[in-house]
């Protein structure tokens, strides 16, 4: 259906523009935002309203499909179609809006691929938008956007800063100036503290990188006693780390090379942070990035492709490692290098990727689940705390100072902002629904455990890089990470629930590239993980006065608590089995609990799981998901196995036990 409306846009679009294509002679899919010339003769208003609403249609009819299910072939056309509006003399608005429109999709696609030279492009693009047409309303959004590209897209110190600068420039008394304001107070200091020395040093000989993987950014997440470094590449490489001294390490990248946009960068460090400092020089084939940090214990290394990165894990103090049935040492993983390509395709099979026999076998949930009938009415809240605390059973009375030791718990509603996740034949949008849920499990954590801290990676449709998810829970020291979803197939009559874990660690290293070269994920963050590429971790060891660096063979998830992780999987699934079918039998298949290296759940240092709590692309499940019952139902189900999680967890039921 997508496919023929598509055609019939495209159709439109075509036959709108052809006479006057061969005169402008228009380049599809150019990088440059195209300006009318005073020498075009300008077209009849009708003829560029149309085109400009020809262009709208593919802009939506993009739009209707999920962020990982669009084509780069298609986002180029739609950004052609806008450069057709531009090319033909459109008056001022509907310029500035074209232009807008083709710096929004360039942004889109940057996220999608990892290209930074992309979101260069859309920098551009807005900048456009400020320069071309200062009268337009889209001004201060474009300003906006531009920082934010600058601040957690590029961290990007002195770029960061003029951004914000630039805000405050032109609108000095608007309360954007004021947020502007604050952000820069914060830049300045890390400006005054790191002086004027760049922390990029390469030199800018371009034949140097020729056919070799380049660095294009390096990101960082951190908190007092832990730190995440990304480094993003163009392509997979093999590296080495090692440890210098008391709190640096030394990542080599083999023949790499530094790309053009890289060179000449200061980092945005946080305040109070563990990281103090990042480093990058060397010409190609002898590029080293340098983390300095207050004091390390441990680190960790993983690659993930699509787009490809490298991964970085840094602790301040030991992690606790569990090593399964086996306490003899292991290889570390090296998963499926070669697997590559087929992550973005359209009509795949989501999360088919897992390793070994699913878990079927799930644990009683002995209580009741409670639906709170009065949150009910309304498929969405829009305001974060718009939920007030359910009404629960007798057996669901607060059990405050019984969850053993459990005092924060992490909920990461998946997608947002861009990244839809899936969407349904009714329009319902997987990151809509997972974020209502998300709010309506927490309220029924707070009104049950008052003592447990509930926070959510997101509260509002934004989007969050997958990396950055993790890092949240691991920098507040998250006790529990809960990953909420909703799974798609090609199949309409695909139904049911499944609860993931990840354990690379017991499966044969073959198993991970069997089932990495099966991996057919429609999800961005499914593709990201089912594609994870090389996996070795490191820790530091003190003896007495001397320390001494040992490298360990251990999980991907350096300090992820293997079988308390398998263990909430199986009372998560436990409990949306029994309780989200209870009201939908076709959502009572149980699919099982299931181990899977999703990128989200990479370097957890806590039992983490991720839960698809039902098909989006399944109509009667669509429909019913669009309804607040059903959606507060899923919340009790989600609540139900994590209460008895935590039940089993508490001090009199662990003496019980022994």
């Amino acid at each position: 259906m997508f496919e023929s409306r598509r055609k019939k846009l495209f159709a439109s679009a075509i036959a709108l523009g052809l006479v006057f294509c061969l005169a402008a002679s228009p380049t599809l899919n150019s990088p440059e935002v195209v300006n009318a010339s005073a020498n075009v003769k300008r077209a009849p208003g009708n003829f560029v309203e149309n085109l400009f609403e020809a262009a709208n249609e593919l802009f939506a009819s993009l739009h209707e499909h999920s962020f990982e299910g669009r084509s780069s072939s298609e986002y180029l056309h739609t950004i052609d179609a806008y450069n057709q509006v531009i090319r033909f003399g459109a008056e001022p608005n509907l310029a500035a809006d074209s232009v807008y429109k083709i710096a929004e999709l360039k942004l889109e696609l940057a996220s999608a691929n990892g290209d930074y030279a992309l979101y260069q492009q859309a920098v551009d693009a807005f900048r456009k938008v400020i320069s071309v047409y200062p009268g337009s309303s889209l001004v201060g959004s474009a300003l906006i956007t531009i920082a934010q590209i600058y601040e957690e897209n590029f961290q990007d110190l002195n770029g960061a800063a003029d951004a914000y600068r630039r805000i405050v420039d032109y609108f000095p008394n608007s309360v954007m100036a004021r947020e502007a304001r604050a952000v820069l107070a914060r830049l300045d200091r890390q400006i005054g503290r790191a002086g004027s020395a760049a922390d990029v040093i390469a030199p800018l000989n371009g034949s140097q990188t020729e056919g070799r993987a380049l660095l294009s950014n390096v990101r960082n997440f951190s908190g007092p006693d832990y730190a995440r470094v990304v480094l993003d590449l163009s392509q997979e490489i093999k590296f080495t780390a090692k440890r210098i001294g008391a709190n640096r390490l030394a990542v080599d990248l083999g023949s790499a090379a530094i790309g053009q946009q890289l060179a000449g960068r200061r980092f945005i460090i946080g305040e109070s942070s563990l990281l103090k400092h990042i480093t990058v020089a060397g010409a190609a084939g002898e590029l080293r990035v340098e983390i300095e940090v207050e004091k390390l214990a441990e680190y960790s290394t993983f690659l993930l492709a699509d787009p490809d990165r490298l991964v970085i894990d840094l602790h301040s103090t030991a992690q606790p490692r569990e090593y399964g049935d086996s306490e003899r040492p292991r290889v570390s993983l090296h998963a499926a290098a070669e697997a590559r390509g087929g992550a973005h395709e359209r009509g795949m099979t989501r999360n088919r990727v897992f390793m070994g026999t699913p878990i079927f076998s799930l644990p009683e949930i002995g209580d009741p689940i409670v639906v709170n009938a009065s949150n009910s009415d309304s498929a969405s809240h829009s305001q974060p705390n718009s939920h007030e605390a359910p009404v629960v059973g007798p057996a669901q009375q607060p059990t405050a100072n019984q969850t053993h030791g459990i005092k924060l718990i992490i909920i990461d509603p998946g997608h947002g902002g861009h990244d839809t996740g899936t969407i349904g034949a009714g329009g319902l949008q997987e990151k809509d629904l997972v974020l209502d849920v998300a709010r309506r499990l927490r309220a029924y954590i707070k009104r049950s455990h008052p003592e447990i801290e509930v926070l959510l990676t997101r509260e509002s449709d934004r989007f969050i890089a997958l990396e950055e998810r993790t890092a949240i829970a691991n920098s507040r020291h998250a006790d529990l990470f809960i990953s909420i979803h909703a799974n798609a197939s090609p199949s309409k009559a695909a139904s049911g629930v499944e609860t993931f874990f990840v354990t690379p660690d017991r499966a044969a290293k073959a198993d991970l590239k069997n089932a990495a070269r099966s991996a057919s994920a429609t999800s961005n963050e499914v593709a990201a993980a089912n594609q994870a590429t090389t996996a070795a971790a490191h820790s530091t060891a003190s003896s007495g006065s001397e320390k001494q660096e040992t490298t360990v063979t251990t999980t991907v998830s350096a300090g992820n608590r293997v079988t308390d992780s398998r263990e909430l999987a199986r009372y998560i699934q436990a409990g949306l089995v029994r309780g989200v079918g209870s009201q939908a039998q076709s959502s009572q298949v149980n699919r099982g609990v299931k181990h899977a290296p999703f990128a989200v759940l990479l370097g957890s240092a806590m039992p983490s799981v991720l839960a698809e709590v039902s098909f989006v692309s399944n109509p009667k499940d669509e429909a019913m998901l669009q309804t607040g019952l059903f959606r507060e139902r899923i919340a009790a189900s989600l609540y139900a196995g994590l209460n008895a999680f935590l039940k089993k967890n508490t001090p009199a039921e662990a003496a019980a036990k022994k």
